[in-house]
């Protein structure tokens, strides 16, 4: 008895192409039809080696660099799709990892094209497409999320001189019909200077310098949300699963703050500055990503000379957030220095599960990082 549905591309092409296979087409026919077309990403091997590692695209969209600093695994693949425009990715609960980048060409011109990036093939492979919210509006920020098991693309759109409030504008996918439906728009009162949105568990967040609103998917209704005395200001958001940390990068100190979607709370974080160690004492950070990684919140930072010169040229830098001393750590996993200037850096880094023969195989650099830790 053969397990099909455990094997790799691979696996199925050498089996069908085995002369007793070859010798009946009928037998042919029913093996290809256990496995569904276009099930690239079904499930690989128990056991088969596998990391959490960091999501990030080379300036030029023609490389994907995977960085796990725990490990010290850095592994830089080359893509074979035009990608030279990203506008929202996300990694789903189920490791499926989504982007949206515009079409340029063709009928549908000007609309996103939706892609589901394969583990096993290593290409992305176009899925569905939809409608900006662009037409005639500013478009201030473009999310892709996934929140109860659906797709998400969420707009935030500046006000025009008819409609002088800015507006959260969304339309779930249905995997099923292939078609993205809108969803409930909000209204966002005032001016606010600045916008961020999050997933966390199965509702869409929304921050701005004054509010917050929690969208619930379920009942498709916004609900405005008591703000503590001392809300912080929000440059970056990122997310667990039932956690959200805001950072606050400013000129006098790197604040930062988390908010428990259980228990309604919030508290206050140690500053992220990694700096007091060699050989970064002299230098002023430029600014900082974030991302978690194996349950753990880490960051990557830049930094800069008083002069200005290019961060990556000087320092690049990785640390982690130590909860149970409450300090920030460095860990010895640096960007070999080929790359650090040449990397297309999101505010929120991706983290997906990759699996390292699928990466191998694809023909990929593979080298472990020098006294990673």
């Amino acid at each position: 008895h053969i397990r099909f549905n455990l094997m790799s591309p691979d696996d199925m092409a050498a089996i069908l192409e085995h002369p007793l296979v070859r010798e009946d087409p009928g037998t042919t026919e029913v093996i290809r039809n256990v496995v569904p077309r276009g099930t690239s990403n079904m499930k690989l091997r128990a056991g088969m080696d596998r990391q959490e590692m960091t999501l990030i695209f080379s300036e030029n969209k023609k490389e994907m660099h995977f960085m796990n600093p725990r490990t010290g695994k850095y592994i830089r693949c080359p893509v074979a799709r035009d990608l030279l425009f990203m506008y929202a990715w996300t990694v789903t609960s189920s490791n499926d990892i989504y982007l949206l980048t515009p079409k340029i060409s063709g009928p549908d011109k000007g609309q996103l094209s939706l892609l589901m990036y394969s583990h096993v093939r290593h290409v992305w492979e176009h899925l569905s497409s939809v409608s900006r919210f662009a037409h005639k509006h500013i478009l201030e920020e473009e999310y892709l999320f996934e929140a109860d098991g659906h797709l998400y693309y969420v707009a935030v759109i500046d006000g025009t001189i008819h409609t002088l409030y800015m507006s959260v504008n969304i339309r779930r996918y249905d995997q099923h019909t292939d078609q993205w439906l809108d969803c409930s728009q909000l209204q966002l009162s005032g001016s606010p200077e600045v916008v961020k949105a999050v997933s966390c568990g199965p509702h869409i967040y929304i921050f701005t310098d004054k509010e917050m609103h929690r969208y619930h998917p379920r009942e498709d209704q916004w609900h405005k949300m008591a703000t503590p005395n001392d809300y912080p200001y929000i440059d970056t958001v990122v997310a667990t699963a039932t956690e959200i940390f805001f950072v606050n990068q400013n000129d006098v100190r790197d604040e930062m703050s988390l908010y428990d979607t259980v228990s309604d709370s919030w508290k206050d974080l140690p500053e992220w500055d990694l700096s007091d160690g060699e050989p970064y004492h002299d230098l002023e950070v430029n600014f900082g990503v974030f991302f978690v990684l194996e349950g753990q919140l880490h960051t990557l930072a830049g930094y800069s000379t008083p002069e200005g010169h290019s961060p990556m040229s000087l320092a690049w830098q990785v640390g982690v957030l130590d909860r149970s001393e409450g300090v920030w750590r460095e860990l010895k996993a640096p960007l070999p220095s080929r790359d650090r200037e040449r990397l297309h850096i999101p505010e929120v880094v991706p983290v997906a599960r990759m699996y390292l023969p699928c990466l191998q195989a694809s023909g990929s650099d593979v080298q472990g990082t020098a006294d990673a830790s």
